[in-house]
């Protein structure tokens, strides 16, 4: 073989490899499941999803969810910016939409119709001024899980349906020797909950909506007072310690029948089924946050849906788009069902009798829902809900008063609204 057929032949060679390298799509991936079996899952879709597109390279990245909210206000600003990330609607995610940082996918979902194929309602939380930003990864919501014996043990034979109700259950599960409420609160996120379904509850739905929006919100509905006192009156049937539990350490004591319920996540009931005792999961059954006489709409259910985003900085939008709608599709959806027990948000997933009852039942509270009501702290600013987060610890301790909570949260509101 002659030098001009080898200098031919390398040329072929090296110009081959350029191509397969500029063909090659790296993306960066980012959760906040550090944990099994959720981890696993993750790296099960990024390897379904690499084994159809062999051109697309996938680096997963997790940081756990403590760290999460400070870590990606940090990387979305560096060269290190995932291309899909995780997020939580609300607030939490309009800041980073204002500053640009998050693609507006809403032309590759109607390109294809795969727009469609979700619940609305799951989708509404991830649009912002007329533009869907976000896909829904798993459904989630509020609700109280009881245990079923304890409550008979006390007498009672149906869940409360108003706040009256509950109050007058909460004595009777006192008088068996206990504190009725397991609740830990170490991290505020978990007192957001309850004031989530307080405020909205207890404040026209109209005032509440305009006080989320830091540039116009004040803050000064008597409501919020009204909501707080409720919160208090409340506090005497918690477990002790509640700001130095850790929320897992709380449900463990209440799978200890140490309580008789716990306000959780709808997502955690399959938590419940793989770490309780055995059988437990057949002994709990479920009601929403109570109805209250407070003006807001009584039937709502607190919670929205998780998510994950595009970066608006990636360099390959059209495959970050494609997988993040394999990661949330149907495909997926049936292998997160089986192995985390979770829904997203599409539709028709399963037959109700390829789940758990309570599973289906519970999700069917979020799909039958006329509204959800976003998590506290996701859907404020984040210097408003640094104030309020404290007051509502102090609140917890009974060392402060409502008035004087609220009326923390309206200086910080104020001066929040000073900025725009």
């Amino acid at each position: 073989m002659n030098k001009k057929v080898i200098t031919i032949l390398l040329i072929t060679v090296f110009l081959a490899s350029g191509l397969l390298l500029a063909a090659t799509v790296n993306l960066k991936f980012l959760h906040r499941w550090t944990q099994e079996p959720d981890r696993s899952f993750f790296e099960e879709v990024v390897k379904e999803y690499e084994a159809l597109n062999p051109n697309v390279k996938i680096d997963i990245q997790t940081v756990s969810n403590d760290a999460f909210k400070e870590k990606i206000k940090v990387m979305l600003g560096t060269a290190e910016a995932p291309d899909v990330f995780f997020t939580w609607p609300g607030e939490f995610t309009n800041r980073f939409i204002r500053a640009g940082n998050v693609l507006d996918i809403t032309p590759y979902m109607l390109e294809d119709g795969s727009m469609f194929h979700y619940y609305g309602s799951q989708l509404i939380p991830f649009v912002y001024e007329g533009a869907l930003y976000g896909l829904p990864y798993r459904l989630d919501g509020k609700v109280f899980v009881y245990n079923k014996e304890i409550f008979a043990q006390a007498g009672i034979d149906s869940a409360p349906q108003t706040l009256d109700e509950f109050m007058e259950d909460l004595e009777k599960l006192a008088a068996l020797g206990m504190k009725p409420i397991a609740f830990g609160n170490e991290r505020p996120w978990a007192v957001s909950h309850y004031i989530a379904a307080l405020n909205q509850k207890s404040v026209p739905e109209e005032i509440w909506e305009i006080d989320t929006d830091p540039a116009i919100g004040t803050w000064t509905d008597p409501g919020y007072v009204k909501a707080l006192e409720i919160y208090e009156d409340l506090v005497p049937y918690f477990n002790n310690f509640t700001n130095a539990l850790k929320h897992d350490q709380a449900r463990v004591a209440f799978m200890q029948g140490q309580h008789a319920m716990m306000y959780l996540e709808i997502v955690e009931i399959p938590e419940i089924e793989r770490d309780g005792p055995a059988g437990f999961i057949d002994k709990i059954g479920v009601f929403p946050f109570p109805a209250t006489d407070g003006p807001g709409n009584q039937s709502y259910l607190v919670g929205y849906p998780e998510g994950f985003v595009v970066s608006s900085k990636t360099k390959h939008p059209e495959e970050a788009v494609d997988f993040l709608k394999f990661l949330t599709g149907k495909e997926m959806g049936r292998l997160e069902l089986e192995m985390l027990g979770w829904f997203n948000g599409i539709k028709n997933l399963v037959s109700p009798d390829e789940v758990k009852p309570i599973v289906f039942e519970t999700t069917q509270l979020i799909l039958d829902s006329e509204k959800m009501v976003n998590w506290l702290d996701s859907s404020l600013h984040a210097k408003i809900w640094s104030v309020y987060s404290v007051e509502l610890q102090k609140l917890t301790d009974l060392v402060t008063t409502p008035q004087k909570a609220m009326d923390a949260v309206i200086k910080i509101a104020t001066e929040v609204r000073s900025e725009f």
